[in-house]
C-alpha cells in the first residue's frame, strides 16, 4: 500500500503541471451517479464514461475485459467470452455489483449476480461506472457500485457495418444504423461473433480423485457463438415531453469443462438474455421534471452434459419487472429536490430446486420490492452537495433504509476536495434461502457502510481523481458447516486506493490508472480470493493523420485462490499484458483496424485450474454511410 500511495502522489505531482485548454469534463453529461443529469465535472461519487467512441477505438468487443481496464474494477472468468464471470468493484464479492441496461436491473434473485461474461459491445452506445455504496439510488445489490449500460442510439442519421477475424477462429460481423421517421427517432443494431480459443480447464493441471469426484476434464477447444441486437425508439412530443423505448437481447451458446464427469464428457450452456423498457418524460413546470419508466429483464440458460446424470444439466429461469417514477424540483439555481418511487417483482425457477433432488421439476419462488427514495443536490462554483436516503421493503427479507451524504469544495477552479459516507445491503439470493437441503429462509441482508475521500484535478484536457476509501460489510451470508446451511455469520473490512489520471503531452494521449486494496476476512485476517493488492495500467495513444495508434501494459500482483483440485489456499502469480492497436483510416467512411493482444504471450490464469487467452492478432474492417 505505501509503495502504491508513493506511486499516486508522484502521478498526481507530474500530471497536475500539464498545460492545456480545453473542458471535456464540462461537455458530458451522466445520469447514474445521482440518478438525475449532471456534468461528469460535478458528481462526487468516483464516476467513470465510457462513450461509444471510445469503445471502437479500444478496439474491444467484450464488456468485461474493457471494465477490468477501469479503475477499481477487477474480472475473473473461467474461460473464454460466454464462460461465467465474476466482477469485482472495489474488492466487493461479485454479488454486490449493480448491473443495469438502460435503467433495467440484469442482477436476478436467482444468484444474485448479473449475467456480463457473454455480452457482446455491437450494441452498447456508452457505459457509466460509479463506484461505492449507491443503495440509497439503487436499492440491493449496489454495494461496490453501479455499471449502467445504455444501448445504442443517436440523434444524426447514418449506418456502419463491421466485420473482424484473428486468432483463436475468431469471427465477427456488426451493423448500425440510426434513421428518423417523420420526428421519430429510430436506432437499431446487432453483431455476431464465434471463437473456439481454447479449453476452458486446463486439463493437465486436474488431477484425478474419485473422493473429491474429480475425474478429469476434457481437453478439446471450447466454442462460443455469440448473437446480439438492439432497438431504441425515441418520439418528442413537443419541447416538453418525449416518450422512449428500448430493447436488447444476447444470446450465447458456451462450451464449458467440468472436471466432475471425465475427460471425454462434454457440456454445453445456451444462455438468453433480454431487456426492455419503455419510458415518458416531461417538464410539467419550469421547476418541476418527472419520468416514468416501466421494464423487464430476462435471463434464461440450459446446461447439458453428454453424462445424463451429471450435475451441470439444469435449467435456470430469472425475471425482474419494474416501474420507476423519478421527479426532480429545482429548488434554487443551484439547488434540486428529487422524489422517487420503485416497484420490482422477481422471479426464480431452477430444476436445481426440485425438493426431489431429481434435477427434473422446474420449481419457482417470487419476491416483490417497494421502495421510496429522496435526495438532495446543490452545486455552485464553490461548492458540491450530494444527500439520498431510501427505504426498501421486501416481501421475504424485511426492509432496509440506506442512505448516503457527499460534500465537495473547490478549493481552486482545478482542485477539489471531497468526502462521502454511505450505507449499503445486498438481500440474500433465492439461493440462499431456498436451495432445497443447503438454504435458510431465516437470512437478513447483508449491510454495508463506507467513508470515502476523494481529491480532483481538471484542467482543460488534463483530469487526475485520487479516491481513498474504506468499507465494512457485516452479516454476510456464509455457509456455516455446524448448521449445514448459509448464516449471516461473516464480515469483510477493505482498505484501498484509486487513481485515474488522463492527460495529453504534445500529440500523446496518455492514461495513468493505478488501484491498491486490501479486501480482508475479518474471522481469518485473510485476503479475499482473486482480488490482487495492486494493478496498474499505463495507456498511450496517438494520431498520425489518418493512422491511429494505441498501446498499454497492465500489471496484477498476484492473488490467492482456491486450488482447483484440493480446494485448500493457493496463490496465482502475478502477471503483465501487453496491448496495442492500429487503426486506419480511408476518408470519412472506412476504418481498417488491428489490434495485438497478449503480446508478451504471458502464462496466467484468472481462476486456478482454468486457462486464458495467449497471444493473438485479429483484423477488421468498418465501413460508415
Amino acid at each position: 500500500m505505501l509503495h502504491a500511495a508513493a506511486g499516486i502522489a508522484c502521478a498526481l505531482g507530474t500530471l497536475a503541471n500539464a498545460q492545456v485548454t480545453a473542458q471535456a469534463e464540462l461537455d458530458t453529461v451522466v445520469v447514474t451517479a445521482a440518478r438525475s443529469e449532471q456534468p461528469l465535472a460535478d458528481t462526487l461519487p468516483h464516476t467513470t464514461v465510457i462513450t461509444r467512441a471510445d469503445i471502437e477505438r479500444a478496439q474491444t468487443r467484450d464488456l468485461v475485459e474493457l471494465l477490468t481496464r477501469q479503475a477499481g474494477v477487477e474480472m475473473a472468468r473461467t474461460g473464454g467470452f460466454g464462460a461465467q464471470a465474476s466482477l469485482f468493484i472495489r474488492g466487493t464479492n461479485s454479488s454486490q455489483a449493480l448491473v443495469l441496461v438502460d435503467g433495467v436491473r440484469l442482477n436476478t434473485a436467482v444468484g444474485g449476480t448479473a449475467s456480463v461474461g457473454g455480452i457482446n459491445l455491437d450494441t452498447v452506445e456508452r457505459i457509466e461506472i460509479v463506484r461505492g455504496n449507491l443503495s440509497s439510488l439503487y436499492g440491493s445489490d449496489a454495494i461496490g457500485g453501479v455499471i449502467q449500460i445504455f444501448t445504442r442510439g443517436g440523434t444524426a442519421p447514418g449506418a456502419s457495418a463491421g466485420v473482424e477475424a484473428g486468432a483463436g477462429d475468431y469471427r465477427a460481423a456488426s451493423v448500425a444504423a440510426n434513421t428518423h421517421v417523420g420526428t421519430t427517432e429510430v436506432a437499431v443494431s446487432g453483431g455476431f461473433r464465434e471463437a473456439k480459443p481454447f479449453s476452458a480447464i486446463d486439463a493437465g493441471q486436474v488431477i484425478v480423485n474419485p473422493a473429491t469426484f474429480t475425474f478429469g476434464a476434457n481437453p478439446d477447444l471450447d466454442e462460443n457463438r455469440n448473437r446480439t441486437g438492439s432497438l431504441r425508439i425515441r418520439q418528442p412530443l413537443g419541447e416538453r415531453t418525449e416518450l422512449a423505448a428500448s430493447a436488447w437481447t444476447t444470446l450465447n451458446d458456451t462450451d464449458f469443462d467440468s472436471p466432475s464427469d471425465g475427460p471425454a464428457a462434454t457440456h454445453h450452456e445456451r444462455a438468453q438474455q433480454t431487456a426492455w423498457q419503455v419510458s415518458g418524460r416531461a417538464t410539467v413546470t419550469a421547476t418541476w421534471a418527472t419520468r416514468l419508466q416501466g421494464g423487464e429483464a430476462r435471463d434464461d440458460s440450459r446446461s447439458t452434459s453428454s453424462d445424463p446424470f451429471s450435475f451441470s444439466n439444469g435449467v435456470f429461469q430469472a425475471r425482474n419487472r419494474q416501474v420507476d417514477w423519478d421527479n426532480t424540483f429545482a429548488l434554487l439555481p443551484s439547488l434540486e429536490a428529487h422524489l422517487g418511487a420503485e416497484a420490482l417483482r422477481q422471479h426464480g425457477a431452477s430444476t436445481s430446486y426440485d425438493p426431489t433432488f431429481n434435477n427434473a421439476a422446474l420449481t419457482s419462488f417470487d419476491r416483490r420490492v417497494r421502495a421510496l427514495w429522496t435526495g438532495l443536490t446543490m452545486h455552485d462554483s464553490m461548492q458540491q452537495l450530494q444527500l439520498n436516503v431510501r427505504n426498501d421493503d421486501y416481501s421475504d427479507v424485511g426492509s432496509a433504509t440506506t442512505g448516503l451524504a457527499a460534500y465537495g469544495y473547490q478549493i481552486t477552479p482545478a482542485w477539489r476536495i471531497s468526502a462521502q459516507y454511505s450505507t449499503a445491503f445486498r438481500a440474500p439470493s433465492f439461493n440462499d434461502l431456498y436451495f432445497p437441503g443447503f438454504s435458510n429462509p431465516q437470512l437478513m441482508p447483508e449491510r454495508s457502510r463506507s467513508i470515502e475521500g476523494g481529491l480532483r484535478y481538471a484542467r482543460g484536457e488534463t483530469s487526475v481523481h485520487l479516491a481513498l476509501y474504506h468499507t465494512r460489510t457485516a452479516d454476510l451470508i456464509q455457509f456455516d458447516t455446524a448448521t449445514n446451511k448459509p448464516e449471516n455469520i461473516a464480515s469483510a473490512t477493505i482498505y484501498g486506493g484509486e487513481l485515474t489520471a488522463i492527460t495529453r503531452v504534445a500529440a500523446w494521449h496518455i492514461e495513468l490508472i493505478v488501484d491498491a486494496s486490501r479486501p480482508t476476512d475479518d474471522t481469518t485476517d485473510q485476503r479475499l480470493l482473486r482480488r490482487a493488492p495492486y494493478r496498474a495500467t499505463l495507456a498511450l495513444g496517438r494520431g498520425f493523420g489518418p493512422v491511429d495508434v494505441d498501446a498499454s501494459v497492465t500489471h496484477v500482483a498476484s492473488r490467492y485462490d482456491t486450488d482447483i483440485n484440493t480446494f485448500e489456499r493457493i496463490g496465482l502469480d502475478a502477471y503483465t499484458l501487453l496491448r496495442a492497436t492500429l487503426a486506419y483510416r480511408i476518408g470519412d467512411r472506412v476504418r481498417i483496424t488491428l489490434r495485438g493482444e497478449n503480446l508478451g504471450n504471458a502464462h496466467y490464469q484468472l481462476v486456478s485450474g482454468y486457462n486464458t487467452q495467449r497471444r493473438g492478432a485479429f483484423i477488421g474492417a468498418e465501413v460508415r454511410i
